[in-house]
């Protein structure tokens, strides 16, 4: 379908300029024309549908490149941690685990449409999963009919026979070798699945939860499917504690001896960081995933200023309890300034950058996706900048402005390869009250057998 968006304000996030009275023009799946309405021949193009943009701005859909689409059984579970214990990981352990811990497949996927409408409809057209048998993953992300990649869990610990501190954690490597089978498994049968849409990478859990061999047998797999990986690292208290005591450096020294660092690998978290590991993840072209909004609930966050100032890529994710990246944009640009003093740190072009074209990049997807240019797929979002928090518009600042004022709830429609998923901020591929329905009744079984397992996990207040 030939399809032209007018009259909007449109930010193709190439360079923070915005184009008032933009037009944006899509033949199927691929952009034709971006730019001023003076420049576009709308007889010569002959669309079959046009959409009115005005009062809205029209962006490149963001790019979600840490989500857990299981997270929402957990919404809110481990924000307000028992007994006040800064950092301790109770709030993972004692009430998120548990309750993963007993959800079934089709939980999963119910859970998992929920926790990606949310995606959506706040504004993500891209997402990058990581869980457990990712193929469930790919049935949810077919039927949301959002960009995904599928990394496959690779871990070798029984998270709920062990704490964040834990220092004996005997690697189960039958469990590992499991989680390899599925990895190449999930390419062969999901790897630019769905016109492309669909891709696959591969998710070494931790150098705390994996052993060295294991890492060292998923890095030569990426290799030789030739796709990218995904680690958490350097995340919680505790990690940094046992890697060194187990092997003698520091987490991201691992990684980087094992071969797991470089250009096609995203680190998630990257929290407990000295200059060493800052200038390791620079020297090795290492993308990162900053979860901003999600990390301080614990009581800790990286260290941003010096991660900017190095000049190392810095790509958003959400984890996996919210998925409204405007949020993690904000967040991404406050507590630096806050920590630091430096109001110049971050400019909402930098953190929108982040969450498009950085994130993009860290996928290996820039060629397609990330910003508005003809040739590049459809992926484009619609937001509502009508609203009083964000008038009067003063255009060469609307970025500033959006980043700053805007929410999820203003995205009014979504396209993701030229197909409308979210229209008059409704999600539209498949009944979404009647998911949430389901989810609902569902998450009430989950939450009593994880109260069985675990006394005291559902306990309220903390």
């Amino acid at each position: 379908m030939r399809t032209v968006i007018e009259k909007g304000y449109v930010i193709p996030v190439t360079t923070d300029e915005v184009i008032p009275d933009g037009v944006v023009a899509f033949d199927n799946d691929r952009l034709v024309y971006v730019g001023p309405r003076s420049g576009f021949e709308a007889a010569k193009f002959a669309a079959d549908r046009i959409i009115d943009a005005s009062g809205k701005a029209v962006l490149p859909g963001l790019v979600n490149t840490h989500i857990h689409l299981a997270g929402a059984y957990i919404k809110a579970l481990s924000e307000d941690v028992p007994g006040k214990s800064k950092g301790n990981g109770e709030g993972f352990f004692k009430r998120a685990i548990p309750t993963v811990a007993h959800m079934k497949p089709d939980d999963y996927y119910w859970g998992g449409m929920t926790h990606g409408m949310e995606a959506v409809m706040t504004g993500s057209t891209t997402i990058n999963n990581s869980w457990y048998d990712e193929a469930q993953t790919g049935v949810i992300v077919r039927d949301l009919g959002v960009r995904a990649v599928l990394s496959e869990f690779v871990q070798e610990v029984n998270f709920l026979a062990m704490h964040a501190t834990q220092m004996d954690r005997p690697f189960d490597r039958e469990m590992g070798a499991r989680h390899l089978e599925r990895a190449e498994k999930l390419y062969d049968n999901w790897h630019r699945k769905e016109n492309g849409r669909i891709t696959v990478r591969l998710a070494p859990s931790s150098v705390a939860y994996t052993s060295p061999e294991t890492i060292e047998q998923c890095g030569e797999l990426a290799r030789r499917l030739g796709i990218g990986m995904n680690i958490h690292i350097a995340e919680v208290p505790g990690e940094t504690e046992f890697v060194m005591k187990q092997y003698g450096v520091r987490p991201i020294a691992l990684a980087n001896k094992l071969g797991i660092l470089g250009s096609d690998c995203i680190a998630f978290h990257h929290v407990f960081l000295d200059d060493s590991d800052i200038q390791t993840l620079s020297d090795t072209k290492t993308y990162l995933s900053h979860s901003s909004f999600h990390v301080p609930k614990r009581g800790y966050f990286p260290p941003m200023e010096k991660i900017y100032a190095k000049g190392i890529e810095v790509s958003l994710g959400s984890d996996w309890t919210n998925n409204d990246m405007w949020k993690f944009m904000r967040a991404a640009i406050m507590i630096p300034r806050a920590r630091s003093g430096d109001v110049s740190m971050l400019s909402g072009y930098d953190a929108l950058r982040m969450a498009t074209l950085v994130g993009a990049r860290a996928l290996g997807m820039e060629h397609d996706i990330g910003t508005l240019e003809p040739g590049k797929k459809a992926d484009i979002v619609l937001l509502d900048v009508s609203t009083p928090w964000c008038q009067p518009i003063y255009t060469p600042n609307l970025i500033t402005n959006i980043v700053w004022n805007a929410n999820g709830s203003d995205v009014s429609d979504v396209f993701v390869d030229g197909e409308q998923i979210v229209k008059d901020k409704e999600f539209i591929k498949a009944d979404r009250r009647e998911i949430q329905k389901e989810t609902q009744r569902r998450a009430e079984r989950i939450w009593a057998d994880a109260e069985k397992m675990v006394p005291g996990s559902m306990s309220w207040p903390t």
